[in-house]
């Protein structure tokens, strides 16, 4: 009889639709059934309750969250421009304000700390842009990546280095973020080749070079809206094709499929599929009319995002994937049972395409056990209720219990 180090007894599991028994041995799931008959050094039993795959975040900014300090009301939050373009500008300039003071000790602390709100929900593996550019340098990079390397084995963390102020505007923006990547960064990215660099063939040219010079993903904002968003996603994909570069590139945002015509989503949405371009919608931010559901539908990669938590981009955001998705509910009018079920698959499966990590991604036998146990009995009830996480697993150990994490998992304390 096979030995169990964790035995999760009477888990609702969605795709098999059953409640079942998970065995895990080490950092895997072992066996799962109606009834397994051993006993384990550590035994969880759901009473029924729905157990899912870990949370993926495929879009956040750990290195400038949690800056929106105050003690009565947070800072940054006491307007909101109402020009898309100048509103960017200004938190970009923002940005080079915080990165000309902070230190790497900073950063560090408040990846840890958004770390820590991402554990305690559930997400246990995430993207963070992390700024690089003549002011940041590499101070945030070198943050990011010490909090990345002492967080082994509580949440995976892959990094983005974003040229935040442009390759073509900033010309230091190349050599560091080459030296990112050096460094330990997973992936290159930079901000609207159109109205941000100027140039959109010759930014695209250099994203994918420097990309393939050190064999990196790509992961871009594509934040302009209109026609102009819509071309720079056309020749995203067309580029990512010429490159053989088929399933390694994500558009950030796309603000523009919101108001995209449908004549041009449908001629689209081949190129896309050839490309097979991710996309990454970011619960506050998503237009009304994102086509997720077209998307899906059509086999492209769609997942959420929670941007920016607590920063001077926005003075809010609680890293939950549970509430995007209640979010995203409304803004999306995704509110039927099987739409509910998308949302999910967008917060889960739809995050690891996005992230890479599909193949040993989910619940089934042989597969990483890293798992959130829901005081729920469906997703659908999860996101309603905005249900509590009851236990959080990764890599076989139960890591958090009732939203906290277990003091021997949580090396820092900080006021979070």
């Amino acid at each position: 009889m096979m030995d169990f180090d964790l035995i999760i007894r009477q888990a609702y599991i969605r795709k098999q639709d059953k409640i079942l028994d998970i065995g895990v041995v080490k950092d895997r799931i072992a066996k799962i059934s109606e009834h397994i008959e051993a006993k384990a050094q550590e035994e969880i039993n759901a009473n029924g309750k729905f157990i899912s795959p870990g949370f993926i975040d495929p879009h956040t900014h750990m290195d400038k969250s949690m800056t929106c300090t105050g003690d009565r009301f947070p800072k940054y939050n006491d307007s909101r421009d109402t020009e898309h373009r100048e509103s960017i500008k200004k938190r970009i300039e923002a940005g080079l304000k915080y990165y000309s003071e902070a230190t790497i000790e900073e950063v560090k602390s408040h990846t840890i700390q958004h770390a820590y709100i991402c554990i305690k929900n559930g997400t246990l593996f995430v993207r963070t842009f992390v700024d690089v550019d003549k002011v940041a340098r590499l101070k945030a990079i070198e943050g990011v990546l010490a909090a990345r390397d002492e967080l082994r084995g509580l949440i995976d963390i892959k990094v983005v280095a974003i040229a935040q102020s442009g390759f073509l505007n900033d010309l230091e923006s190349e050599p560091l973020v080459r030296k990112a990547i050096e460094m330990g960064a997973e992936l290159v990215g930079s901000l609207d080749p159109a109205t941000c660099e100027g140039d959109i063939e010759k930014s695209l040219d250099l994203l994918f070079k420097i990309a393939k010079d050190y064999n990196v993903g790509i992961d871009n904002h594509i934040m302009d809206i209109g026609t102009l968003g819509l071309y720079t996603l056309e020749r995203q994909a067309k580029k990512a094709i010429e490159n053989d570069y088929i399933g390694r590139v994500t558009a950030s945002h796309s603000f523009c499929l919101g108001d995209a015509p449908v004549g041009w989503i449908d001629r689209a949405i081949p190129k896309f599929k050839e490309a097979d371009m991710r996309f990454v919608t970011c619960y506050k931010s998503s237009p009304y009319k994102m086509p997720v559901k077209k998307f899906l539908s059509a086999g492209i990669t769609v997942a959420i995002g929670s941007d920016n938590v607590r920063d001077f981009w926005r003075a809010y955001g609680n890293a939950d994937p549970v509430q995007a998705a209640l979010i995203e509910m409304h803004r999306l009018e995704m509110n039927t049972n099987p739409d509910l079920d998308l949302l999910w698959d967008m917060i889960t499966t739809e995050g690891a395409k996005v992230l890479g990590v599909e193949k040993d991604y989910g619940i089934e036998e042989g597969k990483k056990a890293d798992l959130v146990i829901l005081d729920a009995l469906s997703p659908q009830w999860a996101i309603i209720d905005q249900a509590k996480k009851l236990y959080v697993i990764k890599n076989g150990k139960v890591i958090v219990k009732n939203e906290e994490i277990l003091p021997k998992f949580k090396k820092y304390d900080l006021d979070n």
